[in-house]
């Protein structure tokens, strides 16, 4: 009796070895995509740290030795935002991510809510997924009753995914976006 399987071994390991392939490939792409987002995480959390700082950073001193803080975010501040932010990622194309920064700040009774916005190539915002004013009731109030500012900076920008590539999906980037919100001083 003869055996007639010639050549499975070769169709077999044909699927292991593309099955092999693509495990790798997909290993390497969330390992990479996990790099960038970290990268994003800590420009979010840096940009909004140095917002907060609006007693060191953005203040004026007044003739008498006092300083006045401006606790609002100007397009200014936003435009400083962005340099730091290319410099942070590595990235000296400002139009290869987005960036946006908010504010949510009280004057007695009266809310004041600033957001500037940078689109990437001016084809995709950047969104966070809870917009600021939706965290109202995080915002703390000192013994005298004054409410403390709250700021947010989202930064998003898009990444080759090299999975999609491989498996030749019409769609072949992931977008990324790193939202870090703090009280202000």
């Amino acid at each position: 009796m003869k055996n007639k399987q010639h050549g499975v071994l070769a169709i077999e390991m044909a699927f292991v070895l593309f099955f092999l392939c693509a495990l790798l490939i997909f290993t390497g792409d969330i390992a990479y995509q996990l790099l960038n987002r970290v990268n994003l995480d800590r420009t979010s959390y840096s940009l909004v740290n140095i917002l907060k700082e609006r007693t060191r950073f953005f203040s004026t001193q007044n003739v008498d030795g006092s300083r006045t803080v401006r606790y609002a975010v100007s397009q200014k501040d936003a435009d400083d935002m962005e340099t730091l932010a290319a410099r942070l990622l590595d990235r000296p194309d400002t139009g290869t991510f987005g960036l946006r920064v908010e504010s949510l700040r009280y004057n007695g009774s009266t809310e004041y809510y600033d957001r500037y916005t940078k689109s990437m190539n001016n084809t995709l915002e950047c969104d966070p997924d809870d917009a600021l004013t939706s965290h109202r009731n995080l915002v703390p109030l000192s013994t005298s009753g004054k409410a403390a500012p709250l700021y947010q900076v989202t930064v998003c920008y898009r990444i080759d995914s090299w999975f999609s590539r491989f498996m030749g999906s019409n769609n072949q980037q992931a977008y990324l976006h790193s939202s870090s919100a703090i009280v202000g001083r």
